[in-house]
């Protein structure tokens, strides 16, 4: 297996790309954010240090974490935030590394979606990364139409992020996403097409 890992800033649609790159390598996509479920699933290991971190509050009545509230108090508070990555991250990749380590010496490819690549490590499980790149005033308009954010939160959000060169040093590969969504599965295509040919030689 060959794993292409796919990053970018907020609003830069790597969600969309990863669904799409999906479709053109006939692969199994890995979308790290969705994983996160996994550290809140009830009798794991994840969910009892959660509850014992945020208490009984961000429980429901069927017993289940409550998102939205975690969320809530996680966003306003950056030592909530780190405390909650703590526990949810070691769980993520504990799958992510099992995942492929058990399709290792298959053939094909599996696609690696993570907001925050680097910053938790999961690039060491990708062959390669793409940076799916939107100039930041696109991304900030998105952002406003999508999600409602101020142009003031998006920036914050931006800045918290890795920077446009950084990702450009990090990643192997580039993809723009300015455009359509027909001009990003070109891209795509264009890109993947370049990695198989890579490969074969």
């Amino acid at each position: 297996m060959y794993v292409i890992g796919l990053t970018g800033g907020v609003g830069s649609g790597k969600t969309e790309a990863a669904h799409m790159l999906a479709q053109i390598a006939d692969a199994p996509i890995l979308l790290a954010d969705e994983l996160g479920h996994l550290a809140m699933e009830p009798g794991t290991e994840g969910y009892q240090q959660i509850i014992a971190a945020f208490g009984k509050m961000v429980v429901g009545e069927d017993g289940s974490i409550l998102r939205n509230r975690l969320a809530q108090i996680v966003f306003q508070d950056e030592q909530k935030l780190q405390q909650l990555n703590d526990i949810v991250h070691p769980v993520v990749k504990k799958y992510l590394k099992e995942y492929i380590e058990e399709r290792k010496n298959q053939d094909g490819y599996i696609i690696l979606e993570s907001a925050i690549m680097f910053e938790t490590g999961c690039d060491a499980f990708c062959d390669e990364v793409w940076y799916i790149y939107v100039p930041a005033d696109v991304r900030k308009a998105r952002l406003g139409e999508s999600r409602g954010y101020s142009e003031d939160k998006s920036e914050q959000i931006i800045r918290q992020q890795l920077s446009e060169d950084e990702f450009r040093k990090r990643c192997s590969r580039t993809v723009s996403n300015a455009g359509s969504l027909e001009m990003l599965r070109k891209e795509l295509q264009q890109t993947f097409t370049l990695v198989q040919n890579d490969k074969a030689l």
